[in-house]
């Protein structure tokens, strides 16, 4: 009896559903499953024409869901009633293109998603691609690192082509580089100071500024005891033209690298045309930039709305400039930025080590 039922309930994906009939079959999992809030959103997701698109996309292909259970709404700010545009962003942050979670490499390894949030209010990343979200895999199972904290995968289960990981918290969007650099559980505070007080004077604004602006940016942010313990800094105070090009040999710019591409075999130019390396031991991830000192990653994956933060252990010391190139990475990375497709399996991760998914 029971196996006919799950038969019957299967019957409809495979002969043709509507999507209608699949959101609905999706909020009464949610709803048997206990995530009576969740699924309460879900359902107004028929009430406009985003939201359509959305339960639409949900019906083909493959998805992850991480879904806050009850008590995670009850203790987050956020209101669902409040605004449907952003009900509709906050679910989209919590849908990952493709099912791939039994890949996840244990921490310090991290393995990223691209999520469905592309609101160009809130994203900003190259070649108009959507916001991703970053997880791990510690002693205790799958959790999502969000703003800092960890967020713990406390049930899993399934609907049809989704799987559902059940967290106890609502996960927050990556909010604008200032703000993530500002957030003192990243102990960059130094770094942000550093930046806003910086004049590009092309543009009459300050680096930090430029840095906000800019879409797809990778930064390799020294943390706060790092910048106190550089004498360099303070020597290159009068030198506007040396400060920036020492901290452009810490961004890439028009790309953004997440820590699966701190390998060997990738070659990046800083926004100082400098070329970046990377290697790695028992102790860690390290970067270089035009074969200076060698930076300790101490925390990667810093998510921002238009890009990603690395915190390094160490400032790096170049302060070499090479306009060409750093000219020619910029347009390179705009060119590849256009043609990218949405990613279905681990993001920087090269397709081809990527099997079965």
């Amino acid at each position: 009896m029971f196996a006919s039922l799950v038969l019957l309930t299967l019957l409809p994906a495979v002969f043709g559903q509507s999507w209608q009939q699949y959101l609905a079959g999706l909020v009464q999992t949610l709803n048997t499953d206990g995530l009576t809030t969740l699924a309460s959103a879900s359902a107004a997701l028929n009430n406009s024409n985003n939201g359509q698109q959305l339960a639409q996309s949900l019906s083909t292909g493959n998805w992850t869901l991480f879904a806050p259970n009850n008590q995670a709404f009850s203790s987050s700010p956020v209101n669902l009633t409040s605004n449907a545009t952003s009900v509709l962003d906050l679910l989209s942050y919590h849908v990952v293109s493709g099912n791939f979670t039994d890949q996840t490499s244990p921490y310090p390894n991290i393995t990223l998603g691209r999520t469905l949030l592309n609101d160009s209010s809130l994203v900003w990343l190259e070649g108009n691609e959507s916001q991703v979200l970053a997880w791990s895999n510690g002693s205790d199972g799958l959790f999502v690192l969000n703003n800092g904290t960890t967020v713990p995968v406390v049930n899993k289960t399934t609907y049809q082509n989704i799987q559902v990981l059940v967290i106890n918290s609502v996960l927050q969007i990556p909010q604008n580089l200032s703000d993530t650099l500002a957030n003192s559980t990243y102990d960059v505070t130094s770094v942000a100071g550093g930046l806003s007080s910086i004049n590009i004077p092309t543009t009459n604004s300050t680096l930090l500024d430029v840095l906000n602006n800019a879409h797809g940016i990778t930064i390799f942010a020294p943390n706060n005891t790092a910048i106190a313990s550089a004498n360099c800094i303070s020597g290159l105070l009068p030198n506007n033209t040396a400060l920036i090009a020492l901290f452009g040999n810490h961004i890439i710019n028009g790309t953004t690298v997440y820590s699966p591409g701190f390998t060997n075999g990738n070659n990046y130019t800083s926004a100082s045309g400098e070329p970046f390396a990377f290697k790695t031991n028992s102790s860690g991830v390290y970067v270089s930039s035009a074969g200076s000192n060698w930076a300790r990653i101490m925390r990667s994956d810093v998510l921002t709305s238009n890009g990603v933060v690395h915190v390094i252990d160490s400032v790096l010391l170049d302060t070499k400039v090479n306009v060409s190139a750093a000219v020619s990475a910029y347009q390179s990375a705009t060119s590849v930025a256009a043609s990218t497709t949405i990613e279905t399996g681990p993001v920087g991760v090269t397709p081809t080590t990527f099997a079965g998914h």
